[in-house]
């Protein structure tokens, strides 16, 4: 089985837990059909479920972001297509997780330069993955901008949070950001918070909201939503750090405390009882081991 193929098994199964699919269903759940939605002129999300990437049509090209895998990508020029013949110019990499950008051989053989985060395309040297191309051109720093004919692309980088080299997309003249895995609306942390370091999540999650924008765009669950997901997103971090605290202090038993915590304001989020208390294991050993 492959990474991408066992990834997949591995959402569907949370998916199960949290009660996304029925009984009836839940043997062979159905794929949801990919749809293409335009957020703002010339701004698309792409995509359903699990997986929505984004692009941009600019009188110069297109600018795609994240390829998740082979079908995916190849589902999603098709629908570029759909909507314009200009040339495929980029596919920026959000970061280096293989879940995201496995499938940008499409892109490539479409004629897009690759181009990533300079940390993302180190550690890519260090871990290559023959579902991954490596990147063509990097950029390095807080910040970056990628100009193509008329449009703007801003590339911000918050350091350490999630993975290596996450990007985070900001349109101005749209007024909307495209973030990946950062927020994910209306859900609880992914299983046991793999790859993040939680202080700095919620550290990235404020800087993020004191951005200029007015929606985001995401890359599960939902295309668009409102800015206050941002909001939300650290909130229910912060409420997840103070509740674990107040065991702590109250002399919980230290094995005890993920299976305690309840943060019943967050019992309608998607994943709630599957996630919750690995999402609380994974903070509450950063708080008692700094890791």
């Amino acid at each position: 089985m492959s990474l991408m193929k066992s990834l997949a098994t591995l959402l569907t199964l949370v998916a199960l837990a949290a009660g996304a699919y029925s009984p009836a269903t839940s043997a062979q759940p159905a794929k949801p059909a990919y749809r293409t939605t335009e957020v703002a002129p010339g701004l698309y999300s792409f995509g359903a479920g699990m997986a929505f990437n984004a692009f941009m049509v600019t009188d110069e090209g297109v600018v795609v972001m994240d390829s998740f895998d082979q079908d995916f990508a190849a589902a999603s020029l098709a629908a570029i297509r759909k909507v314009t013949d200009r040339p495929i110019r980029y596919l920026i990499y959000s970061h280096n997780h293989y879940d995201h950008i496995s499938g940008g051989a499409v892109f490539k053989a479409a004629g897009a330069t690759i181009l990533s985060h300079a940390t993302s395309a180190d550690w890519l040297k260090r871990h290559p993955s023959p579902d991954v191309i490596p990147p063509d051109e990097t950029w390095s720093g807080a910040r970056s901008e990628l100009k193509l004919g008329s449009r703007r692309i801003e590339l911000l980088y918050f350091g350490a949070n999630h993975g290596e080299g996450m990007t985070v997309f900001r349109f101005p003249r749209e007024r909307t950001i495209y973030t990946v895995d950062l927020v994910v609306p209306k859900r609880v942390a992914f299983a046991y918070m793999p790859d993040f370091a939680p202080r700095e999540w919620e550290r990235t999650l404020a800087e993020m909201d004191a951005l200029d924008f007015d929606r985001v765009m995401y890359a599960h669950n939902a295309p668009v939503g409102p800015r206050t997901s941002v909001a939300d997103q650290l909130r229910f971090l912060r409420d997840l750090r103070a509740a674990i605290s107040a065991e702590l202090e109250k002399g919980t038993p230290f094995m005890q405390i993920p299976d305690t915590v309840k943060l019943p304001q967050y019992a309608h989020w998607d994943g709630y009882e599957a996630c919750l208390p690995m999402n609380a294991w994974r903070v509450l050993l950063e708080i008692a081991m700094g890791v």
